[in-house]
């Protein structure tokens, strides 16, 4: 079935549903989200996870994949919040960036959830309210110390690869997942080389998703795809903000970053 028959044909059958299940089916984002933007049932080192990294390119819905997995925590929607969320941290860059992207963004906290079940912003407190009571605080990555003292069962860290004190804010936020039975991070961001990335990545307990800007095409403009792909195919910075890869190699280096660790000597 061609692409435009398959859209046609989903377009029919939500058609033809009541009101009231047309509202569960579009709210439901099992059925919408691709594999990518789930959480695997284990981390890669077997076990539970307690990090989930999703890595992608600019545009690949790692925002979405981000606030619906809080979304699932704060109502405590199975399977993803089989165990519901009393706490939660924000973190991005700065506090700017957790209001603009994480919570006011077009695929943010505040867009994704149905009206009676949405959030209340208290501003002045830096918080989110759900009427369940469930609370989630936003935090700066420019200032590590603002995560001394609050405990979470669940956070959300955007774009971590941006950020200047990132081990810091890292380490602190760390201190403070202590409430429940078993508190998750889920971190979204396009990676750069960052050691602090790299460790995240290597950690028994972390699961990682990757997702290339092209796997969420059917959002984005056709005219954008086909730029990027022109400028940047094949490219190191393609690479990296496109495919979402860790690219250590500087273009035209003379040599190669595992082929001087595989030579590597002790004194």
């Amino acid at each position: 079935m061609s692409a435009s028959a398959a859209a046609g044909r989903l377009e029919a059958d939500l058609a033809s549903l009541d009101d009231a299940t047309l509202a569960f089916v579009v709210s439901d984002w099992l059925i919408w989200a691709r594999d990518d933007q789930l959480p695997p049932h284990a981390a890669d080192g077997g076990g539970d996870w307690r990090v989930w990294l999703i890595l992608g390119g600019r545009g690949a819905g790692k925002t979405r994949a981000g606030a619906e997995w809080v979304r699932a925590k704060a109502l405590g929607i199975p399977p993803l919040g089989a165990v519901r969320a009393e706490r939660i941290a924000l973190v991005g860059e700065t506090l700017a960036d957790v209001r603009r992207v994480m919570v006011d963004g077009v695929s943010g906290l505040l867009a994704i959830h149905e009206a009676h079940e949405r959030p209340l912003l208290e501003a002045s407190k830096g918080q989110l309210v759900w009427p369940n009571g469930t609370i989630a605080q936003m935090f700066s990555a420019e200032d590590p110390d603002s995560l001394r003292g609050p405990q979470f069962d669940a956070a959300w860290c955007d774009e971590i690869a941006k950020w200047r004190r990132a081990e810091e804010t890292w380490d602190m936020l760390q201190f403070g997942m202590r409430l429940g039975t078993s508190p998750a991070v889920a971190v979204t961001t396009t990676p750069r080389p960052l050691p602090l990335l790299k460790a995240i990545m290597a950690d028994s307990s972390t699961a990682v998703t990757r997702a290339a800007t092209t796997a969420n095409a059917a959002n984005l403009a056709p005219s954008f795809i086909a730029e990027m792909e022109r400028r940047y195919a094949g490219t190191a910075l393609g690479r990296q903000e496109l495919l979402g890869e860790i690219v250590d190699e500087q273009s035209g280096s003379l040599w190669r970053r595992d082929w001087i660790e595989s030579a590597r000597v002790q004194a």
